[in-house]
C-alpha cells in the first residue's frame, strides 16, 4: 500500500500548481513585463485559508514583487484595492482572517481539483 504524502509535500505541490496557473497570465499585472514571472500573494501564504485562492495571487515580475509588494506595503495595499476593487479586497481580507488547518485529506482533494484545472 502506498504511503500518503505528508502535509508539507502536499502544500509544496499545491504551491507549484497555483504558481504555474498564475504565471499563465503572461505578464506582470503591475508593469506589463513578460520575463521571469512570479506568483505574488496579497496576504501571506501563512494564511492557509487564502494561500491557494487565486484572488489572493498576482502575477508579478521580480522587480514589482520585491521592490513594490514587499518593500512598499502601504502603496501595494492601495494598488491592490484599486486592482481588485474594494469589495473583492474586503472579502479576501475577511477570508484570510479565518483560521483554517486543512487535513491531509482536504489538501489531497484541493490538489486533485487543481490538477484537473491544468
Amino acid at each position: 500500500m502506498a504511503r500518503r504524502p505528508s502535509r508539507k509535500t502536499l502544500k509544496r505541490k499545491l504551491d507549484k500548481i497555483c504558481s504555474g496557473i498564475v504565471r499563465t497570465k503572461g505578464k506582470c499585472e503591475k508593469c506589463g513585463r513578460k520575463n521571469n514571472l512570479q506568483s505574488a500573494h496579497i496576504f501571506s501564504r501563512t494564511y492557509l485559508n487564502t494561500r491557494w485562492d487565486f484572488t489572493n495571487q498576482l502575477c508579478f515580475c521580480p522587480d514589482c514583487h520585491i521592490n513594490f509588494a514587499h518593500k512598499q506595503p502601504l502603496l501595494f495595499a492601495e494598488w491592490v484595492k484599486k486592482h481588485l476593487g474594494i469589495d473583492k479586497y474586503n472579502l479576501l481580507k475577511e477570508a484570510h482572517n479565518i483560521i483554517y488547518k486543512p487535513t491531509i485529506a482536504d489538501l489531497e482533494i484541493k490538489l486533485k481539483v487543481l490538477q484537473d484545472l491544468t
